[in-house]
């Protein structure tokens, strides 16, 4: 058996964020092992596959020994692989699984969940946001690398993190030009400058738009994609946060902060990101933006570092201690 942990996922950023997380704070050496499940076994639950390790796709990397002493699993076609290799190592793998295994919930040894997932057990600890791998180290450092690049002229800083369309989510020119609105009466009203980063979702439309406003009016910058992502540097340097209300990562990100962070909705619905968005707006955590202007006596709340329970308890299940 090696002394290490394998992280599992099918390479999504949101699952690796997660996973990854939570095996940082665990404290063991990481090998990332991104899998892919064959046809026509990728359409079963996870925890249904006959044969995990066969069902697995060349395309993806080989699980084999030596076991490791851990595997943290996320998104629904690692869960049978995970389990799979606690039966091939005897049962001395320690299995963790974030989010809801559903069917092999009580296979696992932990698992991490949010309240909307649904899960409950004597192994299930209840998280309460999404796992991430912001940390106080690493905003310490962000705010050293970026402190003069993400200068304001001494203005105080209002950090922008845009998503983008999702399953169940479209950002419209609408919400963009109610975005733009936002940082317009931020900058004019209380001396607010802005740092906007797009993600990976986010359609070349509201890009352009919010390029052009800046090109126009003084009101902030935009990441232009060229060269390093200024993400952490807008979480560890900005007074504010806005972030775009369909991701739930990026929220739990900006909420481990422990600065205000508003919440811009966009078009669309989805059942689980709106069981999450009324937990935390009716915990006070967020801020919801109603019409073009922030809620600016919300003082948010002190910083959340969701990875921290399940990893002490992680280590405890390895006889790691404190």
């Amino acid at each position: 058996m090696s002394d290490v942990c394998w992280v599992l996922t099918t390479g999504e950023a949101g699952m690796r964020s997660q996973a990854l997380g939570l095996a940082e704070a665990v404290g063991l050496p990481i090998e990332e092992k991104r899998i892919a499940v064959r046809r026509p076994w990728a359409s079963l639950p996870g925890g249904l596959l006959p044969m995990p390790l066969s069902a697995l796709d060349p395309s993806g990397d080989r699980l084999a020994p030596p076991w490791p002493r851990l595997i943290i699993g996320c998104g629904r076609r690692s869960i049978g692989p995970a389990l799979a290799v606690k039966r091939a190592s005897g049962g001395r793998t320690l299995t963790a699984y974030v989010q809801n295994p559903e069917l092999a919930r009580t296979k696992f040894d932990l698992v991490a969940a949010m309240p909307h997932d649904r899960v409950d057990g004597r192994n299930v600890v209840a998280v309460p946001t999404a796992l991430h791998r912001v940390t106080p180290q690493r905003l310490a450092e962000a705010k050293t690398e970026w402190r003069d690049r993400l200068g304001s002229d001494g203005r105080p800083l209002l950090g922008v993190l845009v998503g983008g369309d999702n399953a169940n989510y479209r950002l419209t020119d609408a919400v963009v030009a109610r975005l733009l609105q936002v940082l317009r009466k931020a900058h004019a009203e209380h001396g607010f400058g802005a740092a906007v980063t797009p993600s990976r979702r986010t359609v070349d439309m509201a890009k352009l738009m919010i390029g052009a406003a800046f090109a126009s009016e003084p009101v902030g910058t935009l990441w232009d994609e060229d060269g390093e992502n200024p993400y952490f540097g807008i979480l560890a340097l900005a007074d504010r946060l806005i972030v775009t209300a369909e991701s739930i990562s990026m929220i739990s990100e900006a909420l481990a902060t422990g600065r205000p962070v508003h919440v811009l909705r966009l078009e669309g619905q989805g059942a689980r990101h709106e069981a999450f968005l009324n937990r935390v707006v009716t915990e006070g955590l967020v801020s919801p933006i109603e019409g073009d202007d922030l809620d600016w006596s919300f003082a948010g709340k002190a910083p959340i570092y969701p990875t921290m329970e399940p990893a002490r308890r992680i280590r405890a299940l390895l006889g790691m201690g404190d």
